[in-house]
């Protein structure tokens, strides 16, 4: 069975994790739909769809399964989390459910003084999973990184069969 997949921008609160998803989408605006996936372009004529979780649940103070909804099973979850303690929750979550975690760490965030240690030990949790991990500069202009995930999510979308023609 191929696995799901749950692409992770974690950091502090105003880390830059929604202006990673709106450069991504091209939109300012962009917002959580319930049950409701959403066309992501990532090719000249290509594109997969994905579910975005954008305002962590953390910020949001509800657990993720109540945001994605029982029995509805997105192959493509994007989603924000900050860096607290529960964010295990979360992303424990999409490991108990078949979900390959690629996250990206900003770390320092855009609004943080400084770079931060991992104090609530999310990295060597994560790390355990089935998951690829990265640490980002969430200071430095967000394309790079935007890039970097829609190439991911293009690889991964044409392996599995995700992969749409406009």
């Amino acid at each position: 069975m191929t696995k799901k997949l749950l692409v992770a921008v974690m950091g502090h609160r105003n880390s830059g994790k929604s202006e990673t998803w709106k450069i991504l989408f091209n939109d300012q605006n962009i917002r959580t739909a319930q049950k409701s996936e959403r066309i992501l372009k990532i090719g000249p004529n290509e594109y997969t769809n994905v579910f975005l979780i954008n305002g962590s649940p953390q910020e949001r103070g509800k657990l993720v399964e109540d945001i994605i909804q029982v029995n509805y099973n997105p192959e493509i979850v994007l989603c924000s989390v900050q860096f607290k303690k529960d964010a295990l929750n979360t992303l424990k979550y999409f490991h108990e459910n078949d979900y390959y975690i690629y996250l990206h760490w900003l770390n320092p965030g855009f609004n943080d003084t400084y770079e931060y240690p991992d104090s609530e030990s999310i990295i060597q949790e994560v790390m355990k999973m089935d998951s690829l991990v990265g640490k980002r500069n969430g200071k430095i202009i967000a394309n790079t990184r935007v890039e970097e995930i829609k190439n991911f999510i293009y690889d991964w979308s044409k392996r599995n069969g995700l992969l749409k023609v406009l």
